[in-house]
This record gives C-alpha cells, sequence and structure tokens, in this order.
C-alpha cells in the first residue's frame, strides 16, 4: 500500500502546507482547519482542538496570528501549529516532534498497528529529507521540502504483515514466490495491467537494448507469466476479476492470459463467466413530510410567548420544513469564518450606520445644515458599523474593500434621498430608528399569541408617518403589491413576503400607539430608483400606493390569524416546497 493513499499521509501535507503558505498576517484559517479537522488532530488533544476551531468561527479570523514559544520548553499540539518556521531544519524538527508525539498516543490509543506503520513510513521519508538537507546546505526554502515530501512519499510502500501459513494473504504477484496455493483471487487481469506491456519509461531505446542484452518489457512480461501460470499449476479455484467496462483506466479488454486459458479447452478447467454491473435506477422522490407532534407544539407554545416576528411567520409561508428546521428543531447554520463580506453583513453595516448617522436628529426637523453635519461623519459611522457587523479589528481588504465601498455608496445615495426631498420643501422629521414593537393577539381556539417586530425607520413626511423598511437586495413594487381583495396572497404566496412583512410592522405600530392612518413600505438599496416603494394595490398595469388604514390593518390581521390557525393546525402535515 503506498504511504500518500493514507490519511496520516494527508495530515501530514496538511501540516506543511500551513507552514509553507503562512503570510506576514499568520496561518490562513483554511489550511489550519484542514489540520485540525482530522482525525489525528483530535487524538492529540480533542479539547483544545474544538476550542481553537470555535474561536476561529466565532472571531471571524481570517487569520491566526503567529505565536512565539521558548524551544527549551515542552510545547503543545496547538503550540506548535501556531509556530512561526522560517527554517528549512526547524520545519523537519516541526514535522518530527508532531510525528512522535502522535506516536505516543497511538500507542496509548492501543490497537493501532496499521497507523504506526504508516507513522513510522513518514518518519522514514522525513529522516530522508533531513539527510539530504544537511549536506545541501544551499535547500533554505521550504516549498522545497514540501516539494521532497510530495516526491518521496509515493516511493515508501508498506506491507500487509500476516500469518503466512493461515488466513487469507494478500500480495503482489512477484510475492507469491512461485508457492502453492488453493484459492485465488486475482484483481485488475486487464490487458495493459497484467502484463503490463510496453513502457516509455525509459530513455534507451528498444532496439539498443536488444542489442546489448538489456532486459526489455517482453523479458519482464515473461517473468509475469511464468508466476501467472505457475499459480494455476495446483489450485482448486481461481477467480480472476478485470473491468469490462470501456474507456476508463485499465479498463475494457481483459488479459491476453485470460484468453489463453479460454481458448486452450483443457478438459479439467471448469469456467464459468459472471457479469457484475450497478444497476441504475431512477426513483421518484416524494416531498418531505413531517407530522406534528407534542414537542413540535411545546416549542410552537414557546415561541407564541417569546412572540411570533414577521421573519419567522415568511420562513413558514417560505418552506413549513425550513420553520421546522431553524425554529422548531433549533438548529442553525454552522458558524464558519466569514473570508468575504456576506450580503446579510453589508446590510447590517449599512443599518448600523444608518441608525448611527439619524439618531443624534432624532424628532427635530431636517434642514440642509443637518445633511452636511450627517454627511461629515459618514466615513467614522460606517468604519464603526464595518468593525461591529463584521467582527473584526482590521481594516477591509480584498473584496471586502468592494463591498465596503458598496455600503457606504448606498448609506450616502440614502442620504442624499433624504437630503433632495428637504430641499424640494417637505418637511421630514424622523421619529424612531430600530424602533421594537410588540404585541399580544387572542385567537379563540389557541389562546393569546405574542407578536412582536423591529422597524428600521419611522418617520413623518409633511404630516404622514410612513414606516420604512430597508432592503440591501433588489425588491420591486410586485413584491410590495397586491392585488385588489387579495389577501390571502399574503399568506400563501412568499413573492408577497415584503407586503406580509410592511402589514405586520404598521399593525404592530397601531398596537402600541395612537393610529388612524399611515404609510408602510421599502427602500431597497438594489433599485433606488424607485424611491420609497409603498404598499400598494394593482389597478390595471400600475400599482397604487395604499395608505394603510384600520380596515386594511382589520384584512391583514384576518391572514394572520389564519396562518396561525394553520400552525396550530394539528391534521395539516409539515410538507416542504419546490423552489
Amino acid at each position: 500500500m503506498k504511504s500518500l493513499k493514507t490519511p496520516i499521509a494527508s495530515f501530514f501535507n496538511h501540516l506543511i502546507k500551513l507552514k509553507v503558505e503562512a503570510t506576514d498576517q499568520g496561518f490562513y484559517y483554511k489550511n489550519i482547519i484542514a489540520v485540525l479537522e482530522s482525525h489525528f488532530s483530535n487524538l492529540l488533544d480533542n479539547s483544545a482542538v474544538k476550542e481553537l476551531i470555535n474561536n476561529i468561527n466565532k472571531e471571524n479570523l481570517v487569520y491566526l496570528p503567529f505565536i512565539e514559544i521558548d524551544k527549551k520548553l515542552e510545547c503543545s499540539f496547538i503550540d506548535l501549529l501556531k509556530l512561526k518556521i522560517l527554517t528549512t531544519s526547524d520545519l523537519i524538527s516541526y514535522l518530527s516532534e508532531i510525528s512522535d508525539i502522535l506516536q505516543e498516543k497511538l500507542i496509548q490509543s492501543g490497537n493501532k498497528r496499521l497507523e504506526l506503520e504508516q507513522l513510522l513510513g513518514i518518519h522514514s521519508v522525513l529522516e530522508q529529507i533531513k539527510s539530504i538537507i544537511d549536506i545541501q546546505s544551499g535547500i533554505t526554502d521550504l516549498r522545497t521540502i514540501q516539494y521532497l515530501f510530495k516526491q518521496f512519499l509515493p516511493q515508501k510502500k508498506l506491507d500487509f504483515i500476516g500469518e503466512p501459513v493461515k488466513g487469507l494473504q494478500i500480495m503482489g504477484l512477484l510475492e507469491t514466490r512461485a508457492l502453492d496455493y488453493e484459492n485465488i483471487i486475482m484483481l485488475s487481469v486487464n490487458e495493459g495491467v497484467l502484463p503490463a506491456g510496453k513502457s516509455t519509461a525509459s530513455y534507451i531505446p528498444y532496439d539498443m537494448k536488444v542489442k546489448f542484452g538489456l532486459p526489455t518489457y517482453t523479458d519482464k512480461d515473461s517473468v509475469y507469466a511464468y508466476h501467472f501460470y505457475r499459480l494455476l499449476q495446483r489450485c482448486k479455484n481461481a477467480n480472476f476479476i478485470y473491468n469490462s467496462e470501456t474507456n476508463s483506466l485499465g479498463g475494457g479488454e481483459k488479459s491476453r492470459f485470460l484468453m489463453q486459458i479460454e481458448t486452450n479447452n483443457i478438459p479439467n478447467h471448469k469456467i464459468n463467466h459472471r457479469l457484475y454491473a450497478n444497476k441504475i435506477t431512477t426513483e421518484k422522490t416524494e416531498p418531505l413530510t413531517i407530522k406534528k407532534d407534542d414537542y413540535y407544539f411545546e416549542r410552537l407554545n414557546q415561541i407564541a410567548k417569546s412572540g411570533f416576528s414577521p421573519s419567522s411567520i415568511t420562513s413558514y409561508i417560505y418552506d413549513p420544513i425550513d420553520f421546522y428546521r431553524s425554529k422548531i428543531l433549533k438548529i442553525n447554520d454552522v458558524e464558519e469564518v466569514e473570508e468575504d463580506m456576506a450580503a446579510n453583513t453589508m446590510g447590517t453595516m449599512i443599518h448600523k450606520t444608518l441608525e448611527a448617522l439619524y439618531l443624534p436628529y432624532v424628532d427635530q426637523v431636517l434642514d440642509k445644515y443637518h445633511f452636511k453635519d450627517i454627511r461629515a461623519q459618514i466615513n467614522d459611522a460606517i468604519h464603526t458599523a464595518y468593525l461591529d457587523s463584521y467582527h473584526t479589528a482590521n481594516n477591509p481588504q480584498g473584496k471586502n474593500t468592494i463591498m465596503y465601498e458598496v455600503a457606504r455608496h448606498y448609506v450616502s445615495k440614502m442620504i442624499a434621498y433624504d437630503e433632495d426631498i428637504v430641499k424640494t420643501g417637505n418637511t421630514l422629521i424622523i421619529r424612531k430608528l430600530e424602533a421594537r414593537y410588540s404585541t399580544s393577539i387572542e385567537i379563540d381556539s389557541i389562546g393569546s399569541i405574542k407578536l412582536h417586530g423591529e422597524v428600521d425607520r419611522i418617520d413623518e413626511l409633511n404630516g404622514q408617518i410612513r414606516i420604512i423598511d430597508y432592503k440591501s437586495g433588489m425588491v420591486n413594487k410586485s413584491n410590495v403589491g397586491l392585488q385588489p381583495g387579495d389577501y390571502e396572497a399574503l399568506i400563501t404566496d412568499y413573492e408577497k413576503s415584503k407586503a406580509f412583512q410592511v402589514l405586520m410592522y404598521s399593525y404592530l405600530y397601531s398596537r402600541n400607539n395612537s393610529f388612524t392612518e399611515c404609510a408602510a413600505g421599502i427602500i431597497s438599496f438594489k433599485n433606488f430608483k424607485e424611491g420609497f416603494i409603498s404598499y400598494s394595490i394593482k389597478k390595471g398595469r400600475s400599482f397604487i400606493p395604499q395608505p394603510i388604514n384600520t380596515q386594511e390593518l382589520e384584512k391583514f390581521e384576518e391572514q394572520l390569524v389564519q396562518i396561525i390557525l394553520e400552525l396550530y393546525d394539528k391534521d395539516k402535515v409539515l410538507t416542504t416546497k419546490d423552489h
């Protein structure tokens, strides 16, 4: 078995790659995660490995900084990983030290003979490289060690060792040593494998080899032919397996040795042919369904007490199975390092920036002097929001620089949009930013249900209250508008989830403030040309902004109650939706 193909070889390759690809900033997180996720890392220090992985993900560390260690002191496995390597001799010492620690752990674990044999092969390769760099003082590049390791490792082979007179023997054809076996199973009996045939791995032409009596591929074929037929001399059962699939590596044609056996027609030989193939079948997959059990209703009641948010209800509308996974089972996505800023992180950064910029001017009639002060603070506000949202202490780099500038552009456009409103003679007053509201509704068959939500912005434009939700993604008028009388679409069509959200924000506002009428809608940073996209009703081909009054909210409440009743319906199973 080749050492190159073993898990422990992959582990040491990752260890070398970690040090070779280190930069002035430290170790790249993907390289160190590749090492830490190895079974051997867990064997060396399981608790410390888990802690380091959690810290990398939690602190969003794209690069893990170096540490300085006194070489006279004993180092832990994690300390060795964080150690900065500058010379080739230090790299070999680092690998040898980890090899020694791993050997002790494998011996302590017991029943690890195979892994210990593999580790011995790794150790011999390291010693081979060490002897080279001791002689060749000019080898100073760490990448040279990586190259040598990859070159020497495939040459190292590990032999399976077993009881020679008992049980199953796994060996190469030449290892049979012309001994007699009763039962034989021979693999890869394909032309080009057995015999190997002509090879182009020599610089000496075939004719030259014949002229000077050098061994040729025909001599090698003769050796294999002798061993092949010698094995058949006294065996009782022989099984030959070959690949009949064409256009594959070493497949398509059975060996000439098998064809010779078939054409000889020896009376004592009973030949049976069997064809094994994978059956490819198509199965119709039924939609995933989940029945509502006691745990489901227990968790639903907990959510009802803490409060349903607009996003939790729209997640059910989007896919009931997704709602079950995230809200009932509380299975969240695995926390990973965010190397490049995600779209939702950029959205959070924009929200925090706008909140910081407008907060000092809440309940004030905005004028051109206010906007002059606001524009002067944009750079500081967005930088603070970036550090807070992205969970980093470093300035943006690479793709994050682009995302950072895009966020700055959106914030500037939002400020300019509000300034234009004021310049045209309108009266604009910011009333609330990131306002949190909650309320409860009574449903006869269920009881009290709490609702809550956080409104990005509430302002007053020329005396009219506007409830605004910022969206960093694309939103069109059709997403915030309804067909006349089609309020059921709010809870059946996810495309209308934005309309559902603004109506629910309006509903929460109306339950916490004196209310007669308001406007509610979306400001989409990717569709800024539309400005404030108001909740609307479609008439003909156009969407006409619809003021939200008590009658409109009563129709919304009917649909809200309906979707909550559906959540509590014991007979309605949760079924996944295709999107």
